[in-house]
């Protein structure tokens, strides 16, 4: 059943290590890849490590791209991968999104996937004494 791809590109090892995380957390998260980009990489070098992890985990039902911070340098090479409906872009991941990633529905839809795991991303940033002061 064909399942909508995850990229994770980032400055570095984080976004890798995020994934290797998430992998050890779900074991059957194989549609998810990570690329580490240094900045010494030549632009042709990052996008071509990108364009291989997008064919790697691209089961035909679309790939998302989530990078570490907009404006950076790889999520300015992974905007050339922008394919409506195919390929989105979402920046300022963090490790509950790649957890609700995992756990992706095969079949879901890729819009409605895309602006859930934002908005699901943007939740789950908090302040622990605000949630903690909740509960008591």
């Amino acid at each position: 059943m064909a399942m909508i791809g995850v990229v994770v590109v980032s400055h570095n090892k984080i976004g890798c290590e995020m994934v290797n995380a998430t992998q050890k957390i779900i074991p059957d998260a194989r549609h998810m890849r990570g690329v580490a980009v240094n900045s010494n990489d030549p632009p042709d070098s990052i996008r071509g490590q990108i364009a291989d992890a997008i064919r790697s985990v691209d089961q035909g039902d679309g790939v998302l791209i989530l990078t570490d911070m907009f404006g950076g340098t790889p999520s300015n090479v992974c905007l050339s991968f922008l394919e409506p409906e195919r390929t989105e872009v979402i920046s300022g991941f963090n490790m509950p999104m790649l957890i609700k990633l995992a756990n992706l529905k095969p079949n879901a839809k890729f819009a409605d996937t895309a602006q859930f795991i934002k908005q699901y991303g943007q939740r789950n940033i908090v302040i622990a004494s605000e949630v903690l002061s909740k509960n008591r």
